[in-house]
């Protein structure tokens, strides 16, 4: 899996678990801390979140990191 699969993976399943969740970019920004427009480059595929924001995320939306992002395959 190419790094760019990894992030478009990323960002098509944190646009689903919001709307799973009922909840705007703005909400998420607003309860993990994180800036609105670093939630908008997750969701646009434009950035992958360090290590402690993903953990923040999946607090936030009570998900694990497998729905998040699969972690089964290697970056090449």
């Amino acid at each position: 899996m190419t790094e760019q699969e990894w992030l478009n993976e990323f960002s098509t399943n944190l646009a689903r678990m919001l709307e799973e969740c009922h909840m705007s970019q703005n909400d998420l920004a607003r309860e993990t801390g994180l800036a609105r427009s670093t939630i908008s480059r997750y969701i646009n595929a434009q950035q992958m979140p360090n290590v402690k924001a993903l953990i923040n995320i999946a607090e936030v939306l009570e998900c694990g990191f497998s729905d998040l992002l699969y972690f089964g395959d290697t970056i090449v």
